[in-house]
């Protein structure tokens, strides 16, 4: 249940960002973030380390956002 969560926030997130409205576009990195989050401890769940550390650098990628828009 809680990957449907994460995938729900995933595509919201996605969804934002590829909006044309620019004000939003720093809650689309932080919802982003949290998804990938989710997604990162998933993946340490599955044992699956190749996939935990790409959700991992797409978290820092994510906040970097964040702090740009900022």
């Amino acid at each position: 249940m809680a990957r449907w969560f994460a995938f729900a926030f995933t595509m919201l997130g996605t969804w934002i960002l590829t909006n044309t409205n620019t004000e939003y576009f720093s809650l689309g990195w932080g919802i982003s973030a949290i998804s990938t989050l989710a997604w990162a401890y998933f993946a340490y769940k599955d044992k699956d380390i190749p996939r935990g550390l790409m959700e991992l650098c797409f978290v820092i990628l994510c906040i970097r956002g964040v702090i740009n828009f900022y």
